[in-house]
């Protein structure tokens, strides 16, 4: 249900994008700004909930100021990044992102076991590679704006790199999605659905990717469809109601918001109110997001450490008044 709410948005606002103003554009950046602050943010508000699962069990009762420090220093990192190094920012961020996205699609797309890490990647991207390919310049001044003053050699270098990287990631992706196709039509029933079902909303998300502004296209994808269904899962994994889950997110959520504020009060002011706007947004989101992506990227390997914390302690021989049993 959610995939097809998504898929007629994505027309609707391929439609409309024939009809865009850019004397509109302030207004999309004020929406954008809002839709990440109510819906992509709170994605992201439980990561100490979360890493509480993961690091207790190694750490202790150290876990939270290890997560705190290693949370807020990494968003710090990345936020001198944009300064220092605004390049290396973009592009890590960039394909941070499509690697991470292409994770939230643990069963999609199907093909070659040694592939799919490849093809989830390919398709992760697509709302990077996309906008890349048919709206360079639109990308080239979004990046503009958030960069600071002066690095626009810096920000033509990394869209160069990711535009190369993307003509390479898109066939890969067309492969993924022909091969879902083909594995379907032979498929019967409830699985049959939910691959054709992902076949057209990826041919949806491109088209929007392609033809609608990257400022809304990305709107939809990481509001609408990545976020939305984070959350989603989210209040399944802690089994509460959706009010609870809103309670439970809101302080941190609220805290993110205050600081990127406070940000963008004191050093990411932009050209004009809608470039500071940008440039909050974006600067803020990436500093968030990467922390999140690491803790959750690393998940795998603590898991896999307590699992052999455990079964050493399972395998330890236990020790009698006569010796080892």
């Amino acid at each position: 249900m959610h995939a097809a709410s998504v898929i007629l948005l994505s027309w609707a606002i391929i439609g409309a994008a024939f009809f865009f103003s850019q004397a509109t554009a302030g207004a999309t950046a004020g929406v954008l700004a809002a839709l990440v602050a109510m819906v992509g943010l709170p994605h992201g508000a439980a990561d100490h909930r979360f890493a509480r699962t993961l690091l207790e069990p190694v750490l202790g009762m150290a876990w939270l100021p290890v997560f705190l420090a290693g949370y807020l220093g990494v968003a710090a990192l990345v936020v001198c990044g944009w300064y220092v190094a605004p390049a290396a920012t973009v592009v890590v961020f960039f394909l941070a992102s499509a690697w991470h996205f292409g994770q939230e699609e643990p069963r999609l797309p199907i093909g070659p076991r040694s592939l799919r890490p490849l093809f989830r990647f390919a398709r992760g991207g697509l709302v990077i590679w996309t906008p890349l390919v048919f709206h360079a310049n639109d990308v080239a001044a979004i990046l503009g704006l958030t960069a600071p003053v002066g690095a626009g050699t810096a920000i033509q270098n990394a869209i160069s790199l990711l535009t190369a990287c993307s003509w390479m990631m898109l066939p890969l992706a067309a492969a993924g999605w022909t091969l879902q196709g083909l594995v379907a039509s032979g498929r019967t029933g409830q699985r049959r659905r939910v691959l054709l079902a992902d076949n057209a909303l990826v041919a949806s998300l491109v088209m929007l990717f392609a033809i609608a502004s990257p400022l809304v296209s990305f709107l939809v994808y990481f509001c609408g469809w990545h976020s939305a269904r984070g959350l989603q899962r989210l209040r399944r994994e802690l089994g509460e109601s959706w009010p609870e889950l809103a309670r439970s997110l809101a302080p941190l959520t609220v805290g993110a918001i205050a600081l990127v504020g406070l940000a963008a009060w004191l050093v990411l002011g932009g050209a004009g109110w809608n470039g500071t706007l940008i440039r909050a947004t974006f600067v803020g989101l990436s500093a968030v997001a990467v922390p999140h992506l690491l803790l959750h990227g690393v998940a795998p390997l603590c898991e896999s450490l307590v699992r052999r914390r455990s079964q050493s302690l399972h395998l330890k021989p236990q020790m009698t008044l006569g010796g080892t049993a």
